[in-house]
């Protein structure tokens, strides 16, 4: 697995860029089809605006690449919230993904079970 991380007209901070790698390793380590990471983090520094920061992640998986965005008052919460939606996304791209066995399939299976049983009866 491949993590990017950079900041928009932010500096990336030592303690901010390994926050950034434990929460995705996290995500690696329960899901084994992540190939690349690209995180983006975003302080807006305009004054008519609330203070907001903003962490972008693009995931580079089976399929169709997953994207998403959070915000928050600090990078830190941005980052959490982030995750939360990728652990989301995630789930639903494993379940879109994985493969669904039928009610005959799960019938034949078991039938198979039964006769293979009374063979060696």
């Amino acid at each position: 697995m491949k993590l990017n991380i950079s900041g928009h007209e932010t500096a990336v901070t030592p303690e901010l860029k390994k926050y950034i790698e434990k929460k995705m390793n996290k995500l690696c380590k329960h899901y084994k089809s992540v190939l690349v990471i690209d995180v983006v983090v975003e302080e807006s520094k305009k004054k008519t605006e609330k203070k907001l920061a903003t962490a972008k992640a693009t995931i580079q998986v089976a399929g169709p690449d997953i994207t998403a965005t959070a915000e928050a008052k600090t990078l830190f919460a941005a980052v959490d919230e982030l995750e939360r939606k990728l652990i989301r996304l995630l789930e639903k791209n494993k379940a879109a993904h994985s493969p669904k066995v039928s009610r005959i399939t799960k019938g034949k299976t078991l039938l198979k079970k039964i006769l293979r049983i009374e063979s060696r009866q």
